[in-house]
């Protein structure tokens, strides 16, 4: 037996190093996480507000706050992943992941003055912690070749050819030859050929790929919101969100006499800096119209990827026993986003709200599309059954976030080592939740189902993908208490009414005087 064993920690300041388009699109994801009424309502409260998830969408909803509240969120999550189809028709495989969190928590001071009627009646301000994302996920998937010897000969041509003797004695700190064309030559996958091009020295007929996923995004926000006449609020939010993802594979290739397993590790954690500026205009008692605008986030990310190639060739086992392994830091922006929505009381039965919400497509510094325009609708209702308790039901499809047609984007000189890759075709989600709103305390539970389908790569060199469904349940509970005002009270009580949609609360509403 023979082994390849090296300890090399390197960290790398101008190396190549680069976000593919798959992890714009995974960074740039919002899925729909917060309180229970706003998982409920599918998140469509763009202009409905009064709640503090809501003002993720637009800080605007604060506006219709008149007291000050404390709220916590917890929910449970089960993420089923099933491989649907693959060339050789292979069995589906299940894998199921479950995780308990405090996805948001925030705090709301209110503050104005109950009897004006004009102006700027009422001043919100909110410390908040919100979920923007989980990604935690198992895929598994069987194919007939998952084309990871072809990518790796690919990869080493296209830069150019590269001659036998400078992939010879480790070059790891060479910027001008990628770590998997040094991994698959120490590891007697590929042969030279002529003009310093390259060739498979085995063929391999079945092979799997195995992704583990897990992290999440968060976003710290400070936001201010004011209630202008009764008829328009205005927000800001400044928000600090944070990532951090971790990827591991093993993509394995087999034939009769010999095999090759490549694990590779990606990890990525960083902070980042965005505005979003709302608004939200009430030109009916029962109507509410509300839009939104998010700056791109700019983040800073520090990333880690480490690579191992075990084989057995001919018989012969050969083992990288301490994994590459190097260090970079660099910038990313998310997508401009864009939101307008529409809500109304539907006389005495409930409210009905609608939302369009709209992601700008992305370039990078070369032209290659990172990420297209991606359009969101949400449609979310609500109902009173009794005085303080409510039904809501959700739902939310989203488009997907690039063309399968489109390139993947490895770099050839990167010290990356993970070569698979997937488009999400679509993302759907279906929510009920019912909730207690009194005086004082508020009590919600919302069901959310997530379906996606992706079709998986384990490299650009496999002809077919895989077919992988991906299911999330989310259970989701929130506890709020709103602190009294006396004055807030006196309002409440004596000098206008709110209709059934919410009593005395912070809600889309119809206000009549006595």
């Amino acid at each position: 037996m023979k082994h390849l064993s090296y300890i090399l920690i390197v960290v790398f300041l101008a190396c190549s190093y680069t976000l593919r388009a798959q992890d714009v699109q995974r960074f740039s994801e919002r899925q729909i996480i917060g309180t229970a009424r706003y998982v409920g309502m599918g998140g469509a409260m763009t202009a409905i507000g009064g709640d503090p998830s809501a003002a993720l969408d637009n800080p605007a909803g604060l506006g219709l706050y008149r007291r000050s509240e404390i709220t916590l969120t917890i929910d449970e999550t089960i993420d089923n992943t099933t491989q649907r189809y693959t060339a050789l028709n292979n069995s589906a495989q299940r894998y199921t992941r479950s995780r308990f969190a405090a996805p948001q928590v925030s705090a709301i001071w209110s503050w104005g003055n109950a009897n004006k009627q004009r102006g700027l009646i009422y001043n919100n301000l909110m410390f908040s912690i919100n979920r923007l994302a989980n990604y935690n996920r198992d895929v598994v998937v069987n194919g007939q070749n998952t084309g990871m010897v072809e990518t790796i000969c690919n990869i080493t041509n296209d830069m150019g050819g590269v001659a036998e003797e400078n992939l010879q004695n480790t070059p790891w700190d060479n910027v001008e030859i990628g770590w998997l064309s040094i991994l698959g030559y120490e590891a007697y996958l590929i042969d030279p050929i002529e003009n310093n091009q390259w060739q498979p020295a085995v063929n391999f007929t079945d092979g799997s790929l195995s992704v583990a996923e897990s992290g999440n995004s968060d976003q710290y926000a400070l936001s201010w919101a004011g209630n202008i006449s009764n008829q328009w609020y205005v927000g800001v939010a400044l928000n600090i969100p944070t990532i951090s993802y971790t990827k591991n594979i093993s993509l394995v290739e087999t034939n009769r006499l010999n095999s090759a397993e490549l694990r590779s590790m990606f990890h990525v954690s960083g902070v980042g800096v965005s505005g979003s500026f709302g608004i939200i205009y009430r030109p009916l008692r029962a109507l509410r119209l509300g839009a939104s605008f998010q700056t791109p986030t700019v983040m800073s990310l520090s990333m880690q990827t480490e690579g191992d190639m075990y084989t057995t060739i001919a018989g012969e086992d050969y083992e990288r026993l301490t994994p590459a392994s190097g260090v970079h830091t660099m910038k990313m922006s998310s997508p401009l986003r864009t939101s307008v929505s529409v809500a109304g009381q539907l006389g005495n039965i409930g409210l009905l709200a609608l939302q369009y919400d709209y992601a700008h497509a992305m370039r990078d510094k070369e032209g290659f599309m990172q990420m297209d325009d991606v359009h969101t609708l949400r449609i979310g209702a609500e109902a009173q059954v009794i005085r303080g308790l409510f039904l809501n039901a959700g739902y939310v499809y989203e488009s997907s976030f690039i063309k399968e047609e489109q390139p993947v984007g490895l770099d050839y000189y990167s010290i990356r080592t993970d070569i698979d890759y997937r488009y999400t075709q679509s993302t759907q989600y279906a929510s009920v939740g019912f909730g207690y709103r009194g005086d004082a305390i508020v009590a919600q539970l919302a069901y959310q189902y997530r379906w996606q389908t992706l079709h998986q790569y384990a490299s650009e060199c496999q002809l077919l993908p895989m077919e992988v469904g991906t299911h999330t349940h989310r259970l989701v509970a929130t506890l709020a208490w709103r602190f009294s005002d006396r004055a807030q009270m006196a309002y409440d009580n004596g000098v206008e009414q709110y209709t059934y949609i919410e009593p005395r609360r912070n809600d889309l509403t119809q206000i009549r005087k006595y």
